[in-house]
């Protein structure tokens, strides 16, 4: 089916259900419970710091676009009370670049249950697919929390048991326009040519959930932007203290991310972290974003780049030093204590 199909699809409102068992291989239940308590505990942290950050960057992102009033959904009807503006994943994220060459523009709105929801742009790298929606009541009033849609991700059809995170923040002064960021991670999936996509949101808000269907179907690839990343060969090896080598293999670097892929020889409960300084002294850090103990293959991601944090393009190398610290043996309350490991090392960049 072509993208001109699935954005007359979108236009259909369905009562479509998935079901069926999804299985997660991995580590032991009590290693999976702790290490998923404190890594969500680490992404909710900062999820809620982008969220502050999104605040007010998204406000002043609002007024440099063009509000356009009077959008068309399903049955020809025009809700005139609602404005509708085109908000990018580069203005999303704080990118300095807008991602034009690799986005794929969906721009596509359902309403249901009094809101209307807008899936504005799609962008697919290296195992991750990045998207930005936002959400508005249908009768054009304010509204009085930050509803953050809750979906389920199917990938040419398969449901994906997957991790994501993201930021929303409001738009606007008045609370009109609620902006949404979502980064679903898709690791060992191919994403470098044409996939289909489907995003089924069935509640809007954590606490007193507006329950409904919003739903939503596109094709997108990552063939431009995983050919237009940069990769550099780290493989430096560390021995961690419970004995486990853990090998930083390759820094990524491309418009959307920049991330620090790495191996274990065995399963290790401990978390990784790497510092990057430029000659200039500018510090970028590299946080676990992924770990999938089975296999002992994760990866670091640059949490700076948000609000262009990145390594500069002037940078001629950086000094990298890696940290680690033991995830909680009995709670999910983690720590903060990261200690270096080895030595640091130099690492020559090729933009």
């Amino acid at each position: 089916m072509n993208r001109e199909a699935y954005r007359l699809a979108n236009q259909i409102k369905t009562d479509f259900l998935a079901d069926g068992d999804c299985l997660m291989e991995g580590l032991k239940k009590k290693e999976m419970g702790r290490y998923k308590a404190a890594i969500l505990t680490e992404i909710n942290k900062e999820k809620r710091t982008v969220r502050r950050r999104y605040t007010k960057r998204m406000v002043a992102a609002c007024a440099a676009v063009v509000c356009l009033t009077g959008v068309t959904l399903f049955g020809g009807e025009v809700h005139a009370a609602i404005q509708q503006i085109r908000w990018s994943i580069g203005e999303a994220l704080g990118l300095s670049s807008n991602l034009e060459a690799y986005r794929d523009v969906v721009n596509t709105s359902v309403s249901d249950k009094g809101y209307m929801l807008t899936l504005q742009e799609a962008v697919v790298s290296e195992e991750k697919l990045v998207v930005n929606l936002t959400l508005q009541r249908e009768d054009g009033q304010p509204m009085e929390d930050i509803l953050v849609p809750d979906a389920m991700l199917y990938v040419n059809g398969k449901p994906m048991m997957i991790g994501a995170g993201g930021g929303a923040g409001f738009l606007d002064e008045e609370q009109k326009i609620l902006g949404v960021e979502t980064s679903y991670e898709l690791p060992d999936m191919d994403l470098s040519s044409e996939n289909t996509y489907r995003l089924v949101f069935k509640n809007l808000g954590a606490t007193d959930a507006v329950r409904g269907t919003w739903e939503f179907a596109f094709v997108a690839d990552g063939a431009d932007l995983i050919a237009d990343t940069i990769r550099i060969a780290l493989q430096k090896e560390f021995t961690l203290p419970d004995g486990v080598t853990v090998t930083l293999e390759e820094l990524t670097i491309n418009d959307l991310e920049q991330r620090i892929s790495y191996q274990t020889s065995d399963y290790t409960d401990y978390l990784m972290r790497v510092i990057a300084i430029e000659p200039t002294g500018e510090q970028i850090r590299f946080e676990t974003m992924f770990y999938e103990g089975k296999k002992g293959s994760g990866y670091m991601m640059n949490q700076e780049i948000i609000d262009d944090g990145r390594i500069s393009k002037e940078a001629e190398h950086v000094t990298m030093s890696l940290y680690t610290v033991q995830l909680p043996k009995e709670s999910g309350q983690m720590s903060h204590d990261y200690q270096p490991l080895g030595e640091s090392f130099e690492v020559e960049l090729s933009f």
